[in-house]
């Protein structure tokens, strides 16, 4: 049996440029990956089945399960003839934007390139999209600047030193429905390239990244419509930045909130605030990887 681990992300920046009139829209989006894990175990089997286990584990219907979208892939176009039983254990929430599933499918691809001794491109990794927009990136993982509809990916060369305490407020957030309250006047409303000059600075002429500049400009465009499809996770929000005095963020379309974190100091104490003041709710102290 073969054991891989599957990141999730979270976005410390995401806004919209626009739509465009096939109702996709183009984003621009800083994704960094954190230790927060699904378990893929796999085994060949004589024929395939594909289940998921632990806290949140998924209603087992192989038709929409990504992974197995993307096994029927590898099998009936890329010459996989093996098959495999794959069980994936569930400790990413759903519905969170984390991207749990992204991360599962590309974990799965890599796997598959990997036995059949295929080194991909960018061409072959960009096509993957088309299972979802998140996947290319997980392939790659670390830290990236994702644009276009979340194909395009810019990543760097080095991770950001920072930990983050992670909410998930037990709420799950459709992306769609998300996607369709914007009107045209929500976009562009951030100094959209200011976290992308920090970093290009870092990387071309190792420029210091500040820590608080880079904090103060992390930004989400959902905040507004998820707020307004969900109001509690506003008022989970507000609560715990007004307990811990520290700006809250959410990732991707929601529902998990974070705090970022460049000391260790005041993680451990706000962590403890806030698993006091939302004793039903998953609390993580995690890192970016």
């Amino acid at each position: 049996m073969i054991v891989k681990k599957s990141p999730c992300k979270i976005n410390l920046f995401l806004d919209i440029k626009s739509k465009r009139e096939d109702g996709y829209h183009f984003i621009e989006s800083l994704f960094h990956t954190i230790d927060l894990f699904d378990i893929i175990k796999i085994a060949e089997n004589k024929e395939f089945k594909i289940s998921t286990s632990g806290k949140y584990k998924l209603n087992d219907n192989e038709e929409d399960n990504i992974v197995a979208k993307i096994f029927y892939h590898f099998k009936n176009k890329m010459g996989l003839k093996k098959n495999y039983k794959i069980n994936i254990e569930k400790n990413i929430p759903t519905g969170a934007g984390l991207g749990g599933g992204s991360s599962n499918a590309a974990t799965i691809i890599k796997f598959f390139l990997e036995e059949l001794n295929i080194k991909p491109d960018s061409r072959l990794i960009e096509s993957f999209s088309k299972f979802g927009a998140d996947i290319p990136f997980f392939i790659k993982g670390g830290l990236s600047w994702v644009s276009g509809i979340g194909e395009k990916i810019e990543s760097f060369d080095f991770t950001l030193p920072y930990k983050i305490i992670l909410i998930f407020p037990n709420i799950n957030v459709s992306t769609k429905l998300a996607y369709s309250k914007f009107t045209e006047n929500d976009f562009n409303k951030s100094d959209i390239f200011y976290i992308k000059n920090l970093l290009d600075n870092f990387a071309i002429k190792k420029t210091e990244i500040n820590f608080e500049d880079l904090y103060s400009h992390t930004y989400n465009i959902f905040e507004k419509n998820v707020f307004n499809i969900e109001p509690k996770i506003k008022e989970y929000k507000e609560k715990a930045e007004n307990e811990i005095k520290r700006k809250i963020c959410m990732s991707g379309s929601g529902s998990s909130l974070f705090a970022l974190y460049d000391k260790d100091e005041n993680l451990e104490e706000d962590y403890n605030k806030l698993k006091n003041i939302f004793e039903n709710l998953d609390i993580y102290k995690l890192n970016l990887i």
